[in-house]
């Protein structure tokens, strides 16, 4: 397996960056205001994966009309269910719980990445950076899982 070496310098192997082609890294100078790359040539003065203004503006009312519709129309479904004793069959259970699915992405997680998206920082800190994502993969899951069981269902 391995010819002679032992398993602690197999495991303390390395590549410097120099040996990786195409790989670039840049760098920013708080004090001159500028991006550099390891060649340490100036770039462009400005990230330029930052939206315009009006382009933040359009996908602020896309992605607030697309949060509001969702919640909105998943938290009616849930109410007709819950409310009506003659809408309660395993059916619209099952979609009850698909609606509380997608309820959680667009209120949980949605919102929190437009700002991410929006502003390319994270200022919600490091636990509810974990737990939206979780929160993503738990929505998804459930609504995967849900569709499954109303196909087993039927």
């Amino acid at each position: 397996m391995l010819d002679e070496s032992s398993a602690t310098e197999a495991a303390n192997w390395t590549t410097s960056y120099s040996d990786v082609p195409n790989f670039y890294i840049t760098i920013y100078d708080e004090s001159n205001k500028r991006y550099y790359n390891q060649t340490r040539n100036v770039t462009e003065e400005f990230q330029s994966f930052i939206l315009p203004w009006w382009r933040q503006v359009l996908w602020t009312v896309l992605f607030a009309g697309m949060v509001v519709v969702a919640t909105v129309g998943n938290v009616v479904v849930i109410w007709i269910v819950l409310a009506n004793k003659r809408m309660r069959s395993v059916t619209n259970y099952f979609l009850v719980n698909l609606s509380v699915a997608d309820a959680m992405v667009s209120t949980l997680n949605v919102t929190f990445n437009f700002t991410y998206m929006l502003y390319s920082d994270w200022p919600f800190g490091h636990f509810y950076c974990k737990f939206c994502q979780f929160i993503a993969v738990l929505s998804i899951s459930a609504s995967v899982f849900t569709l499954m069981a109303i196909s087993i269902d039927r």
